[in-house]
């Protein structure tokens, strides 16, 4: 993705696929102020081998966070949302409500590591796919579905844990459309909260401008490639089972 001007405060660095970053870019978008961002492969593997003293701010792997005001670095993708989203007016009220929003931050984290079966250390194998579309995905779906029925999701108020499902599922079915029957048949209300907060003008236009760069490239490498080859092979199964 571009960069914008030196002068924005906060700079985000992340692979060049939306994945885990998109948690906090679309956090931006959809409030449409600036986020300069770094993608650089080779510059985010270079930050990754230094020794943990020379780091900004230690950490195993991407995103990180610079605030250029303060001069402080961040890593790990929800401790990132909770620190920027005071200043995009996305954190909601009250100690409930903001731990309810961490509970769905944190889940949709749970779902990234389960999909991606844990960053990456093994591929998907045919059987354990099957039990994860059919009953492990279909659960975390309808999760998400109930606590849209409590109000904890679509609130008036929009909130960082809001986008978060999008950022999720919008993505995931954005990049993998064999899942959306899924999506639809087990979270519907998701689906359509979705769409509510993917049609804000700056953020559908940010998401247009990342599969300009980025085509539908969803978690890349070769655990993408084990996910792409499972769907293909679910042709052979119902799709919705």
């Amino acid at each position: 993705m571009p960069s914008t001007p030196a002068k924005t405060r906060y700079e985000l660095t992340y692979w060049p696929i939306p994945f885990r970053g998109c948690f906090v870019s679309y956090l931006f978008a959809y409030r449409n102020e600036p986020l300069d961002e770094r993608d650089d492969y080779e510059e985010i593997s270079d930050a990754q081998e230094l020794p943990t003293r020379r780091q900004a701010i230690p950490f195993v792997g991407p995103p990180t966070l610079l605030d250029r005001e303060t001069g402080q670095s961040l890593s790990q993708m929800p401790a990132i949302v909770l620190y920027v989203s005071p200043d995009l007016n996305l954190l909601p009220d009250g100690p409930f409500a903001q731990a309810t929003a961490m509970k769905i931050l944190m889940d949709c984290n749970d779902v990234l590591m389960e999909i991606c079966r844990y960053n990456g250390s093994m591929m998907w194998e045919r059987d354990d796919w099957i039990a994860f579309r059919s009953e492990r995905l279909p659960r975390w779906m309808q999760v998400f579905e109930e606590m849209l029925r409590r109000g904890h999701v679509g609130a008036e108020h929009v909130s960082y844990s809001d986008i978060a499902v999008y950022a999720l599922f919008g993505n995931m079915i954005r990049c993998l459309p064999e899942l959306e029957p899924v999506l639809l048949q087990h979270a519907p209300g998701v689906h359509a909260h979705c769409k509510r907060i993917g049609a804000k003008a700056s953020l559908a236009a940010f998401v247009a401008d990342q599969e300009n760069d980025y085509g539908v490239t969803y978690c890349g490498g070769q655990i993408e490639e084990s996910i792409r080859r499972m769907l293909a092979l679910d042709s052979a199964i119902t799709p919705n089972r």
